[in-house]
């Protein structure tokens, strides 16, 4: 049995039971209710070792064999695409896109967080764009649509009919961000993954199953990506 790396170990007052996350951006992380004893952190270690090891071995593996370039400082992406981005210190804390260019103002330290509200004013008018566009070729009527960050999906649709995407898809090619909205809008008439939901998808969207592989492919680089001014 290998020895594991550095694990760290977080209270939250939120948590309500002993959860073990593997992501690329630092070392596995057990998150536990406050109060937890060392011993119950411990036995879970222990029990889950052998899932740990591969999860880590999995992160080390991508990491290493990385694809998109989306950890280059300097650039934000945009449907596959780099965009340089220009740092200008004056002004308001804000980014625009100009010319081929993220021009961003503002502090350094505050830069991150309005290319980020940059990426998420896009997302809302090319993903609701994307919608009423494949809405209205398969004949559906979507409730109020919203972008947001979420952790383990790129999209949902609620019983209600409204759907939710993640603004991370704007990094990914024009085509994985179209089969995720049609992927949504075909749960308006199947809200489930049953045959009958996989058949209508087929229909709607016959190139799929490759789109899908390219998010479990690459997935991970864009729920990683964190923008960074070059230097």
């Amino acid at each position: 049995m290998r020895t594991l790396p550095l694990i760290s170990v977080r209270e939250s007052a939120r948590a309500r039971r002993l959860t073990i996350k593997v992501g690329p951006d630092g070392p596995p992380e057990v998150v536990v209710p406050v109060g937890t004893r060392q011993r119950e952190i411990d036995r879970l270690l222990h029990r889950h070792h052998d899932w740990i090891e591969r999860k880590v071995a999995e992160v080390e593996r991508r990491t290493a064999n990385s694809a998109l370039g989306l950890d280059r400082p300097g650039f934000a992406w945009l449907h596959g695409s780099a965009l340089p981005i220009v740092h200008r210190p004056g002004g308001s804390s804000t980014a625009r896109l100009r010319d081929g260019r993220l021009l961003v103002g503002g502090p350094v330290a505050e830069a991150g967080a309005a290319i980020e509200r940059w990426y998420r004013r896009e997302a809302r008018r090319r993903i609701g764009d994307a919608v009423r566009a494949e809405a209205a070729a398969l004949r559906l009527s979507p409730g109020p649509v919203s972008v947001r960050d979420p952790k383990t999906r790129w999209g949902s649709c609620s019983p209600a009919g409204s759907l939710s995407f993640s603004w991370r898809l704007l990094l990914a090619p024009r085509e994985i961000l179209d089969y995720v909205v049609v992927h949504e809008l075909c749960h308006l008439r199947e809200l489930n993954h049953s045959p009958d939901f996989w058949a209508l998808l087929g229909d709607a969207r016959p190139g799929w199953r490759s789109q899908a592989r390219w998010l479990r492919d690459h997935g991970w680089e864009i729920g990683a990506y964190r923008p960074r001014l070059s230097g």
